[in-house]
Parts: C-alpha cells; structure tokens; sequence
C-alpha cells in the first residue's frame, strides 16, 4: 500500500511537471489546497477514485497511465491548453495592450480627419471592449474569479460610456440595474461552482 502511494504521488508530481503547472495550478483546477496536492506528491495519503481520473484528464493521460508504472507521452493539445493556462497574465496582458493601441490609432486618426470635441470618447469605450477581448480568453482557462472579474467590468465599463456619451442626469439608474446583474455574474461564476462542487463530493462520501 505505501508503495502504490508513492508511485502515485510520483506519477503525480511527474505528470504535473510535463503539464508546466505549480502545485497551486493544479489545487486550483481540483478545488483542493496546494497542502493536499503536496501530501498526495509526498504519498502520504491518496486522492480518491475521481480526482485521480480529473488529474489525468488535466494531464492528458490515462488513469491507469497514473495510477500505474507505466510511461505515457501527455497529450500535446493538453500540454498547450496547460502552457496558456499558466502565461494567462502574459497572454492578457499582451490583448489589453493591443486593444489600447487599436484605440490610440483610432484616437490620432480622428484627430486627423475630423474636428468632434470628444475624442477622447474613443478610450471610454476601450474599456468595455478590452473587458470583451478578455472574455473571449475564458473558454481557455476556466478560472472563476477570472471569468467574474471580466464579466463584472464590462458590466460596469459598459454603463459608464453610455452615460458619459450621452451626459445623462440620472446616472444612479443605471447603476440600480449593475449591481443585481454583478450579483448574478457572481452566483454563476463563483457560488455555482463551489455549492456543485460540495454536493458532488458530499455524495461520493456517502
């Protein structure tokens, strides 16, 4: 038994490795803490049956591969997803810089051939749409605070261009309407998860 615990916990720490993820990346991707991905690298204690099987599909291996001393080459399309997961800053930040520089040409081109008084309108709405180009990073990392915090910006950026486009007096109403749609946006990205999360572990200890 403390032989299969130690190969698993190698098997695990090796797989990980081959998919350039942290034991933090990895806790988060199984909602457990980086100390149980450590006890479980360590063998001193053993997941259970399905997050051995989620773990191999994060590695883009067989369970058996894991569970087992044998060698299997990860998937290539799992280690590219799991290299973009972990350049996730680097990647969003390079799509915010050019959303601003789209903006800026559009700036200085208007600048140039028209005499409109609010130019800089132009970068108000940069806001929304780089919250936008964001969200459309989520389908490849599914991180939840990521996908609330965009969702949340652009539902706030968006009203707030409107009303500085238009000047309007009543800008609270619009507000009125912002503040139960982050609170959805909320429950669907961060409470949804965790309360499904729960009841499925809730039933696999029964």
């Amino acid at each position: 038994m403390e032989n299969w615990k130690k190969l698993i916990g190698d098997n695990i720490t090796k797989y990980r490795k081959m998919a350039n993820l942290t034991q933090s990346d990895l806790a988060k991707k199984l909602n457990y803490s980086d100390k149980s991905i450590s006890k479980w690298e360590r063998g001193d204690s053993l997941p259970d049956v399905i997050v051995l099987k989620q773990m191999a599909g994060i590695f883009g291996v067989s369970l058996d591969t894991l569970t087992s001393d044998k060698v299997e080459k990860p998937s290539k399309v799992k280690q590219f997803v799991n290299r973009i997961n972990t350049s996730r800053v680097l990647i969003s930040s390079c799509a915010t810089l050019l959303v601003w520089l789209v903006a800026t040409i559009v700036f200085v081109a208007l600048s140039l051939f028209t005499d409109w008084e609010r130019l800089w309108l132009v970068f108000v709405y940069g806001i929304p749409v780089n919250f936008i180009v964001l969200i459309s990073l989520t389908k490849f990392w599914k991180d939840k605070w990521y996908n609330f915090a965009t969702v949340s910006g652009i539902i706030i950026s968006l009203p707030l261009a409107i009303y500085l486009t238009l000047n309007m007096s009543d800008f609270w109403l619009l507000f009125m309407v912002c503040i139960p749609l982050i609170a959805l946006a909320f429950l669907w990205f961060v409470a949804r998860k965790n309360t499904f999360f729960n009841i499925k572990h809730k039933k696999n200890k029964q």
